[in-house]
């Protein structure tokens, strides 16, 4: 299982591809830098040969004997015969009298043929297997090969003469092989380096996400004031921090919602509850007259409907949280408040208000029962938190890019310090409007709900002592 995590780590991930990029360059660096040093050592050592057979060379024809600049091309037999009379060392310069030592090895050395490949000159120390090179052209123009342990250039002469200059390139081949293994050395260090220096990037890259996914493992363990720490950058997972502080903040603030909601939807339920309960335990304490069994059943019966109001409530708002499956069609926004009023004036009328209107055409694509709805709550509204003998007054208007549906009333209006939390759930301005009056603190909450879900928004102004107005504002049907 450790294994198993190992490998499927991003930072051995990244450290392994790391691993074989670095490898990858420091291995083509060394061999290259290995072939550079070859390749001069072995054109160093050529040069060295061809200044070797010139100074030989010169020194040849400079002889007591010799010819001068100006002499015509000496004949063949004169040639043979110079080469075949080089036996005294004394005739040369000391760098070259190796050339007759047998035990200097390590020094250059030099052979002649004639074109029949008769050996004209073989120098002392010489290697006993070299032989006519008949493979190689005539012309002037030296060739180097490598034969065994020996560097040598092999070059043509007139009346198809052969030269041979060469030495022995053991010492110079160690000092490669040693070159090779110091270049090795070199590489291997500075990839066990590269290693140590990409193991520590890759943490210092890696601890974000591990500072990260502590928090998350935090906050999912129930600390949801739990923020990740970031840094003082602009890089990417710093940008990421960022989001996900937000999301946590969003997360808890909903997860505070909730549970603020539970807590009031179970208070709320248990006043109807708790009515039900104390009055059939009243009922069941004696024999009691037909007048006290309806008044303890009408008791029941208004607390179950009570309850059926709210759970109906709740079950609205539930389906508007998740994802509202709701059929869209044409509507015309002034057609469904028109019926709402309709619907809603004998209330109006028991409460004494007087609802003013003032519709245009105003079409949009949405759900008609859930605008109906939306409606009616800020209709109601208006008509109870209204003194007997006020107005409302709803209207309905349109443009290019929304339709817009105001209602407004003429009651006490609504504080300031209430306003940012009118549309919470359970919220009341007035307390005393408790779950005894019928109002669940629900209404603007199902309002913004369903308002929310077809894309628009709702607002309200108020000024205390002058109304309140209320506004929702909807994307227009595009024609």
């Amino acid at each position: 299982m450790r294994l198993n995590n190992l490998i499927h780590s991003v930072r051995w991930r990244l450290q392994l591809w790391h691993a074989l990029i670095l490898l990858g360059v420091i291995v083509a660096l060394c061999v290259l830098a290995y072939r550079l040093a070859a390749e001069d050592r072995r054109e160093r050592i050529d040069r060295e040969l061809a200044t070797f057979e010139r100074a030989f060379m010169k020194s040849f024809w400079e002889m007591p004997g010799g010819r001068k600049k100006d002499d015509r091309p000496p004949p063949t037999a004169e040639i043979r015969d110079r080469f075949l009379g080089l036996d005294d060392p004394s005739q040369f310069p000391l760098e070259m009298r190796d050339l007759f030592d047998p035990e200097a090895l390590d020094s250059s050395y030099l052979v002649f043929w004639d074109g029949n490949g008769q050996t004209l000159f073989r120098s002392a120390n010489a290697p006993g297997n070299l032989d006519f090179p008949k493979d190689f052209a005539t012309d002037l123009e030296a060739q180097p090969r490598t034969r065994g342990n020996y560097r040598e250039l092999v070059h043509g002469g007139p009346r198809g003469f052969r030269g041979v200059v060469g030495r022995d390139i053991s010492a110079d081949r160690a000092a490669l092989y040693r070159l090779g293994w110091q270049i090795t050395g070199s590489g291997a260090l500075l990839w066990l380096l590269g290693l140590l220096g990409g193991w520590w990037l890759a943490g210092r890259a890696i601890q974000p996400i591990d500072a990260i996914s502590q928090t998350a493992s935090r906050i999912a363990g129930g600390k949801l004031s739990e923020r990740i720490d970031i840094e003082d950058t602009d890089n990417e997972l710093s940008r990421l921090s960022q989001v996900l502080n937000d999301t946590f903040d969003r997360l808890a603030a909903a997860i505070q919602r909730q549970q603020e909601f539970t807590a009031d939807a179970s208070h709320e339920l248990r006043t109807p509850l708790t009515v039900i309960l104390s009055e059939t335990s009243r009922g069941l304490k004696r024999e009691r007259s037909s007048g006290e069994y309806q008044e303890i059943i009408a008791n029941c019966s208004h607390a179950a409907m009570r309850m059926r109001s709210l759970v109906e409530s709740l079950l609205l708002l539930a389906r508007q949280d998740g994802s509202p499956e709701t059929r869209r069609e044409t509507v015309d926004l002034s057609a469904v408040v028109s019926d709402s009023i309709q619907l809603l004036q004998p209330l109006a009328d028991q409460h004494g208000i007087r609802i003013l209107s003032n519709f245009q055409t105003a079409r949009c694509l949405a759900d008609p029962n859930a605008l109906s709805i939306v409606v009616g709550n800020l209709i109601s509204n208006a008509i109870h938190h209204q003194a007997t003998g006020g107005e409302a007054k709803v209207s309905v208007s349109s443009n290019d890019q929304h339709v817009l549906l105001e209602v407004a009333d003429h009651g006490p209006g609504i504080s300031a310090d209430h306003l940012p939390r009118l549309f919470d759930r359970f919220y009341r301005v007035d307390p005393a409007r408790g779950p005894a009056s019928g109002h669940s603190g629900l209404g603007l909450a199902i309002v913004q709900a369903i308002v929310e879900n077809h894309h628009g928004t709702v607002e309200v102004e108020s000024v205390p002592g002058a109304g309140a107005t209320f506004r929702v504002c909807l994307p227009a049907l595009r024609t």
